[in-house]
């Protein structure tokens, strides 16, 4: 999934597809509707298969070639993958099998095994070379594979559905492959099981003339999809419509950001009913009781930058998030919060929602609303207000003229207006435009390089990762635009664990986030954690480690000069986004607070949640440990509470068939 490569490579690649054989299957890439890239798959022989991919995200995107020979009976012998990767660093792997053994080399890896019909897991293949697995698979007898360098592949098939293009009639099979260590994924074949579509919400890979029937197949396949999440939202939840008590706990006081010992919280109809110390509190004979002792309750986490999607949401719960503000969706969220809602779908409750607008261009984003013009943007956001949208969040397209207007219509509606610094202007001209929070700790950074950048591709990744080290944090440039900052009440969503892996994650590594738990995953997620996110050239290595430390300075002096900092994390893991916090010097009890109250209060919820406090929301965590001493024991989450529903990690991971890790 992340990183880069030589032009020539690239080069090399396409022309090579432009003599590729003349029986080549093309497929297009969508995204939000719009096509963003292609796919090609080709047979240079009876036992030889050539596969090309490339997309384009915003300037982002893999070009991946890949050559796959197979013996007579369908196994798959030996493998090439050449190009780059999403993040544009260089791809090359190498599989083949000799004289019963199988050898395998990536940018992590160089390993060799007894070759007894497993099906290597490639790191960076293309998405129609699945076609072959599901050969495999078929001619297993067991249908079942084990995988190199481990796991097993399983598969299913579901259902069939003939569709048309014009003149052109087609029978298709939807396939759900499993093993992966998360929820099934889904695959279109044609009835000879040729890679035909894979479909989602946001992007899908469709073979070239059937682009219109992307939607259609994605109806159908959403219902697998949901069953799969249905079934485990009712294993997991446990209802108590007796009420809860949870006893001799020891109690967070987000005020004072001290513990309350030996304290017991009694839950009823979904809210806190009782705080009190043991002493205090009768506990009612039909209460589910809940031992505390030794443990550490606290207000369930806030994600203050997630991306919601169902598969996320069983983890999220496991890592004690109970609030997610969503930064930017499909239409489809709304109907996944009210699954949410109705307990059909298991995550968080989808709390604060962002209205996504960008302008139309090569580095459109990928989801949201695109707009050619002002007048555009401004039916955008009266349209998102009119859908119960919280707030507006531009993105790096917009035109820095068209800024104080939009954010002027949404201030006259009541909403808040954030997100990236657009393309040619800096975070201090955002903010005297109207901005209400700068979203992206690069996006503070780029604000010392002037408005003169082009920032809507990876140069807003790169350039910081080149010359952020230069920034002084001490300077008077940092010091007079935190002074804005402050006067003007801005406030601050770094998701510093993103940039941790983008400028320190190296091949082999694991990035922070996931050193505590890597014994405890699933072979796949671990190689994919292993591939490292270091979007820098190799002599740029200590360049981008001194820029990120630069960058965690930065954050300290906005934290120093009381900016308002929530904790969101684009994607990762919450609870490494405050370690992190912890690590650069702020108070685990302040750390912790940007996951709690502060979330609340920023989205105007604190008068229900956010604190343990008599009558509001019971959305809390009990964990093993003391976060207020020991960050890292926020990890440990004995049970999360949600609306008085109780989950627990542990089940939640034994579903997936992982460990729990503490």
């Amino acid at each position: 999934m992340k990183h880069a490569s030589c032009f020539l490579l690239v080069v090399f690649s396409c022309f090579r597809l432009i003599a590729s054989p003349v029986d080549t299957t093309r497929y297009t890439i969508l995204t939000s509707g719009t096509v963003s890239g292609k796919q090609l798959s080709w047979k240079n022989n009876k036992n030889s298969y050539g596969y090309y991919y490339e997309d384009n995200d915003r300037g982002r995107g893999p070009s991946i070639t890949q050559t796959v020979v197979t013996n007579d009976n369908g196994v798959v012998i030996k493998e090439e993958i050449t190009g780059v990767d999403y993040f544009k660093t260089a791809v090359k792997e190498i599989f083949s099998v000799k004289q019963n053994k199988a050898f395998w080399k990536n940018k992590f890896e160089d390993d060799s095994a007894v070759f007894k019909n497993q099906v290597y897991s490639e790191i960076n293949g293309t998405p129609a070379a699945i076609e072959l697995l599901l050969k495999m698979l078929r001619s297993s007898p067991a249908k079942q594979l084990d995988v190199l360098p481990a796991g097993t592949r399983n598969f299913s098939e579901t259902t069939e559905k003939e569709i048309s293009s014009g003149k052109e009639k087609i029978a298709v099979q939807l396939v759900a492959f499993s093993g992966y260590g998360g929820a099934p994924s889904y695959t279109w074949f044609t009835k000879d099981g040729k890679f035909f579509a894979s479909v989602s919400e946001w992007s899908s890979i469709i073979k070239q003339g059937f682009e219109k029937n992307a939607d259609e197949l994605y109806a159908v396949q959403k219902k697998y999809e949901q069953k799969f999440f249905t079934d485990l939202s009712k294993k997991i939840t446990q209802k108590n419509p007796d009420g809860i008590a949870i006893k001799n706990a020891n109690v967070f006081d987000v005020k004072t950001g001290t513990v309350r010992s030996n304290y017991t919280v009694l839950i009823k109809e979904g809210r806190i009913e009782r705080v009190g110390d043991v002493a205090s509190i009768n506990i009612p004979s039909s209460y589910k009781i809940i031992n505390g002792t030794n443990k550490f309750l606290m207000p369930g986490l806030w994600e203050m930058h997630g991306h919601f999607f169902q598969e996320a949401g069983p983890f999220m719960l496991a890592q004690g998030v109970t609030n997610l503000r969503d930064m930017g969706n499909g239409p489809g969220l709304l109907t996944l919060r009210d699954k949410i809602n109705k307990d059909s779908v298991l995550g968080p409750n989808i709390t604060y929602i962002s209205g996504f607008i960008d302008q139309a261009g090569p580095y459109t984003g990928p989801t949201g609303t695109v707009i050619h013009n002002l007048d555009e943007g401004l039916k955008a956001i009266v349209d998102y207000k009119n859908k119960g949208y919280d707030q507006i969040k531009l993105y790096s397209s917009i035109k820095p003229e068209w800024v104080k207007p939009l954010a002027e219509k949404a201030h006259s509606l009541g909403m808040r207006v954030c997100g990236h610094i657009p393309s040619h202007m800096t975070a201090s001209e955002a903010i005297d435009a109207g901005y209400d929070e700068v979203t992206h700790i690069n996006m503070i950074m780029l604000n010392f390089f002037g408005d003169t950048i082009e920032t809507r591709n990876m140069n807003r990744f790169k350039l910081v990762g080149e010359k952020g080290y230069t920034i002084d944090p001490d300077g008077p440039e940092v010091q007079a635009f935190i002074q804005k900052m402050k006067d003007k009440n801005i406030s601050h969503d770094p998701t510093l664990s993103t940039f941790e892996d983008m400028f320190t994650g190296m091949p082999g590594k694991p990035s922070g986030a996931y050193i505590p738990v890597m014994k405890y995953l699933p072979a796949e997620i671990k190689r994919a954690i292993l591939s490292g996110g270091f979007i820098g050239k190799d002599e740029e290595i200590e360049t981008y480690k001194k820029s990120f430390d630069t960058m965690k300075k930065v954050l300290k002096k906005l934290y120093d000069n009381h900016i308002t900092i929530v904790a969101g994390t684009d994607g990762g893991i919450v609870q490494h986004e405050l370690e992190m916090y912890s690590d650069i010097g702020i108070p685990n009890a302040d750390a912790l607070r940007m996951a709690t109250i502060i979330p609340a209060k920023q989205c105007g919820k604190s008068d229900d949640l956010g604190s343990v406090e008599e009558g509001k929301i019971a959305n809390l965590i009990l964990v093993d440990g003391d976060p207020l001493k020991n960050m890292p024991d926020l990890r440990n989450i004995f049970i999360t509470i949600k609306e008085g529903k109780i989950y627990s990690p542990k089940d939640i991971y034994a579903a997936y068939g992982w460990n729990y890790y503490y």
